[in-house]
């Protein structure tokens, strides 16, 4: 037991509640604490009392210090109340700005442990708060978060909505967003125009409400904020044309021009949506008396490796231009009629290389290391032939060869198949591919064919894309296509001509030219843009303003975005109104 100050700036407390003692077990630290206040007030008749009834101690836990608990032991008084009229004849001293009453934890521990719980949930907090100096279970820390109380303003002028998946495909809530704070202020359980309108009539106060093309939420902010201005998000506007512009290019598909197909050749076939094809061979007999084995059929198109690093080549050009260089100084030296011993002391060399560099007329290159033969070499020869009739497999290969005899290691015939690998990728096919018994390396033609480019005809998406993008913003071959687009359809080239006149006028803020352009649309004779223009029509208050309007969706997609990072953070522990608080008072 020590003695300690009555004010410590390792724990501070409030005033008037001072350490006594403290005392440190093994991984714990004992705090002896108590209040030196003369008085205490009633809590019921709120009068003050100086008569001490008696004492207890409560046991509380407070912050972890330097990695190691911390436990206070208060030594709360009893006071006898001095109002003959108060039932509360004997009362307990408060200290709530330390500990409430009740609580085994201190204030400051209680907004800690709710904060972690915020900031990771409850397996993960469980998880971490040992590390932290602190023990608590998952469900202490959806306690602390539920006592969270969240207040939402009380006036919210200019608001974004829009719904987000609690269940992709089956189930939708709705998500409203502060576009001047850039806060959502609100979550809805389903993505109805009734559940919406209910809560845009709380608010009348509302001047611009955000939303996407969809008929509920306009329905919704017509009926019950009929003063505010609605504004339909450009993306969703752009999206609209995109979409009548694919249509246009799957009923003109035929006519779209064939390009050639561009795709990772890192990627494997299964990856990109193809199934490998099987090329299980028959293993040759091989006398093991052993159960036949599985093994994983490997496709015929080998696997890309990444780009080789340049930098150990780097470091040895410039190991070599520094041996040049003293090659150079050496006979520099020598001209000048320095001795030997003075040259290697003044480059910091030896005196035989010296010599070496003074007895060669020209640079001595470094002689490569003379090639030392590997284990495998013997097998080489069967390993191609399996090679070609189609077994990829390492381990089954290793398996064979290791029964006829091979004794080395597996990650040896690895490196070897990765250098064939490499060799087909280069020749095309296996059946071009060659083995020098000589130098024990596989050899590739000379004169090779070349290679046949994989083509396809542009996909709609593509297309549409390629209409609605700006043409300053795409490269040499994006130009082409959409040339070849223009030239291969009378349609094709008048809905390119009509995306890029929107496309502009969006970018521009040009809402004066939205009339003219509508009639453009309805008289192109282009059924999908005839669409558009209609439901353009239809909503034509809001697009309007999409064209003039500063304020837009794209902060409510943004918090979308945040909304499903904390749904999936609280895995298995997602109900709505615990969602609810996360989304509003995450860290």
């Amino acid at each position: 037991m020590s003695q300690t100050d009555a004010s410590s700036p390792f724990l501070p407390l409030p005033e008037g509640i001072v350490i006594v003692s403290t005392q440190q077990e093994d991984n714990l630290v004992l705090v002896h604490v108590t209040c030196r206040s003369v008085s205490a007030c009633c809590p019921c008749c709120h009068s003050s009392s100086e008569r001490v009834h008696g004492t207890y101690q409560r046991t509380v836990a407070d912050l972890p210090c330097a990695g190691q608990r911390v436990v206070l032991k208060l030594l709360v008084r009893k006071f006898v109340c001095g109002n003959p009229f108060c039932v509360q004849k004997i009362f307990t001293e408060r200290l709530d700005k330390l500990v409430l009453s009740y609580a085994r934890m201190t204030n400051r521990l209680w907004v800690t442990l709710q904060t972690l719980g915020f900031a990771t949930c409850g397996e993960l907090g469980e998880r971490l708060a040992p590390r932290l100096g602190m023990h608590v279970s998952g469900p202490t820390l959806l306690r602390r978060m539920r006592t969270r109380v969240y207040i939402p303003p009380s006036e919210v002028p200019i608001v974004g909505i829009d719904d987000w998946a609690w269940k992709k495909g089956m189930t939708y809530g709705t998500l409203v967003v502060d576009l001047q704070s850039r806060r959502p202020i609100e979550l809805l359980e389903d993505r109805s125009a009734e559940t919406a309108e209910a809560w845009l009539r709380g608010h009348p106060e509302i001047r611009v409400v955000s939303r996407d093309r969809g008929g509920d939420y306009a329905a919704a902010a017509r009926r019950a904020v009929p003063q505010a201005q609605q504004v339909a998000d450009k993306f969703h506007v752009l999206k609209n044309l995109r979409e009548r512009l694919a249509d246009v290019a799957t009923r003109s598909h035929s006519s779209l021009p064939i390009v050639a197909e561009v795709r990772s050749d890192a990627l494997p076939a299964r990856a990109r949506g193809k199934k490998a094809q099987n090329v299980r061979t028959d293993a040759e007999a091989v006398g093991s008396s052993e159960a036949e084995k599985h093994y994983r059929t490997i496709p015929p198109t080998p696997y890309a490796r990444p780009p080789i690093d340049p930098t150990p080549e780097l470091q040895k050009q410039e190991r070599r231009a520094r041996r040049v260089g003293l090659y150079e100084d050496v006979h520099m030296l020598s001209e000048q009629g320095v001795s030997i011993r003075a040259i290697a002391k003044q480059l910091k060399i030896c005196r035989q290389a010296v010599r070496r560099y003074l007895r060669s007329e020209e640079f001595p290159e470094v002689a490569p290391p003379p090639r030392r033969g590997s284990m495998l070499d013997h097998y080489k020869p069967y390993i191609m032939k399996r090679w070609k009739q189609g077994c990829r497999n390492s381990v089954q290969l290793y398996d064979e060869i290791k029964a006829r005899g091979y004794s080395g290691c597996a990650s040896l015939l690895r490196n070897f198949l990765a250098s064939v690998r490499k060799k087909q990728r280069e020749a095309g096919s296996a059946d071009a591919l060659s083995f020098d018994e000589a130098s024990s390396s596989v050899e590739i033609p000379a004169d090779l064919p070349p290679k046949p480019h994989a083509t396809h005809r542009l996909s709609p998406t593509r297309a549409s894309w390629l209409m609605v993008s700006r043409k300053e913003e795409l490269d040499e071959r994006q130009q082409k296509s959409v040339e070849q687009i223009c030239q291969g359809h009378p349609d094709l080239e008048a809905a390119y001509q009509l995306a890029q006149q929107f496309v502009v006028m969006l970018a521009e803020h040009r809402a004066e030219d939205l009339d003219a352009w509508l009639v453009q649309a309805e008289q192109s004779g282009l059924a999908e843009l005839r669409k558009m223009a209609k439901g353009i029509r239809q909503d034509e208050v809001a697009v309007r303003a999409t064209f003039t309007s500063q304020w837009s969706n794209g902060q409510v997609e943004a918090q979308v975005n945040c909304l499903k990072l904390q749904k999936r953070i609280v895995y298995g522990r997602a109900n709505f109104g615990l969602l609810r608080l996360r989304v509003f008072c995450r860290i």
